[in-house]
């Protein structure tokens, strides 16, 4: 709602502009004014939905104020404030058919229960006379979010005012971005523009909804035996590639009241597009005659990525990844929901595994809002994105070290780790003593020396361990344990787990 303050005592004014966006975040202040000759002005100018007004002021009263602009044809709601609970100043504001009457000082839950009853009013009005929404797309907005009631004077003023015949076909045409622009929803707008423009005959209206990210087209008074879905579809196609990140579904409806449920309903399969791409307009109830497939991928395509990871090689754990995608793609038809779920559980294997063998890329990543971003992408292309930052999230890099000493010392473990080294050697290579750099190394890398060491074998012995089929002892001398059964006693108080047992859990 758009809101014009008057009121002449500015903590007061200040306390209703902090106010209102709070109560709800739609709430706009268009305008202010400290007495009512002032508050006539920014009511003429700005036309707002509601006035909020002290009743004494100097120059011109609230009251009088109401008095001159009811007089002038506004038509805004008004909430009154008053420090004066006299019988005559309340029988004035009713007079003048003042929505809303409340004494100062204001209680918060009074004024907020205030403001819902004003907007409870206007949208009662609002849906019994249209003509005060203004443009088309305006009222097919209203009609969308469920705002008009389907009355025979809402349908007499869309045929008088914009031609639109309830006799004739109506249809819906819904395109959702992936990632909203300016420039790629203009150049979309245009091409519909120009596809329409072949067809002088046909109606149409263009909304544009950011917040869901949508491009909505009504499409009326065409003729019924006209396919103008395949006809759309088939320029579209010509220049596919524009359409990546897109998905399009397509509704016909009985009536321009059934508009709403049909909206709904192109939203609940738009995500088809993630099985069939955006070469497909969607298209209700098409859709729901389809018989799908028991969507399971198997476990081989897990244990390969498994494989990869412990590799850290990018093109393997790409491999993996692109199998494991080309999976949903062999002919058969997965209900998307199923997709989806795959796709979690695939995803959750390798984080949870990553995370096991020592990546620590994942250490500011949260699982949680990866699940929110699977669940609510539509797009192919959605899922495409999500699952190259999850990749390149499985490429170790190395830690970023700005101490020479330490980097150099790093380096060293990680060339050296097999032979055994000690702090005490490195040490000598670098030219200082142990307990200079074992000091330096806590300071930067926030764990002594041989915890570092520690750690550092025993992630490249998981990786071993479920990436390969060497035996115990093997991978216990490739990692610089000379005694196999230590090395196990080191594992089990690190993990909780005997190396066997850990490579049957987790492989």
């Amino acid at each position: 709602m758009r809101f014009v303050i008057v009121e002449d005592e500015i903590w007061i004014r200040e306390g209703i502009r902090k106010l209102l966006p709070k109560l709800d975040e739609e709430n706009v202040i268009v305008g202010e004014a400290e007495n009512g000759v002032e508050g006539v002005e920014v009511v003429r100018k700005e036309n707002p939905d509601v006035i909020i007004t002290d009743v004494r002021m100097p120059v011109m009263d609230g009251l009088e104020m109401l008095e001159q602009i009811y007089a002038e044809g506004c038509k805004a709601k008004s909430i009154v404030l008053s420090a004066y609970s006299e019988f005559e100043y309340a029988r004035s504001a009713l007079r003048l058919g003042v929505t809303e009457y409340l004494l100062k000082p204001i209680v918060m839950a009074d004024f907020s229960e205030a403001v819902e009853r004003v907007k409870f009013e206007l949208e009662k009005e609002r849906k019994r006379h249209p003509k005060q929404i203004g443009s088309l797309d305006q009222v097919m907005k209203n009609i969308l979010a469920g705002d008009f009631l389907p009355e025979e004077e809402v349908t007499e003023y869309l045929n008088k005012e914009f031609g639109l015949d309830g006799q004739l076909s109506l249809a819906l045409f819904v395109s959702y971005f992936e990632e909203w622009s300016d420039k790629k929803c203009d150049r979309f707008i245009r091409k519909i523009k120009m596809i329409f423009s072949e067809k002088p005959s046909i109606s149409y209206c263009v909304i544009e909804d950011e917040k869901q990210k949508e491009i909505i087209i009504i499409i009326y008074n065409y003729a019924k035996n006209q396919n103008i879905k395949r006809w759309i579809q088939g320029h579209f196609l010509q220049k596919s590639n524009d359409l990546d990140g897109v998905a399009m579904g397509w509704a016909e409806s009985p009536d321009i009241f059934n508009l709403k449920d049909n909206y709904e309903e192109v939203e609940q399969y738009l995500e088809w597009n993630i099985l069939l791409g955006s070469e497909v307009i969607i298209s209700c109830p098409e859709i729901q005659r389809v018989q799908t497939s028991l969507c399971v991928y198997p476990l081989d395509i897990e244990n390969q990525m498994k494989t990869a990871v412990c590799s850290n090689d990018p093109q393997k754990i790409k491999k993996s990844v692109e199998q494991f995608q080309k999976y949903f793609q062999n002919g058969k038809i997965y209900e998307p929901k199923r997709i989806k779920e795959c796709y979690v559980r695939f995803f959750w294997a390798m984080i949870n595994f990553s995370k096991e063998i020592g990546n620590f890329n994942f250490e500011h990543f949260e699982q949680r809002e990866l699940l929110d971003r699977i669940t609510h992408t539509k797009t192919r292309e959605g899922m495409k994105r999500i699952t190259i930052e999850l990749v390149e999230r499985l490429q170790r890099t190395e830690e970023q070290i700005e101490n020479l000493n330490v980097k150099r010392a790093v380096a060293m473990i990680h060339e050296f780790y097999r032979t055994g080294i000690t702090l005490d050697e490195i040490a000598a290579k670098l030219g200082i003593t142990p307990e200079y750099l074992g000091t330096q190394f806590h300071q930067v890398l926030g764990v002594n020396f041989s915890a570092y060491l520690k750690q550092f074998r025993l992630n490249k012995a998981k990786e071993l361990l479920l990436g390969t089929q060497l035996k115990l002892y093997e991978i216990a001398e490739l990692i610089g344990y000379s005694d196999s059964k230590y090395f196990s006693k080191v594992f089990k108080a690190e993990t909780g787990y005997l190396p066997a047992d850990y490579r049957k859990i987790y492989k």
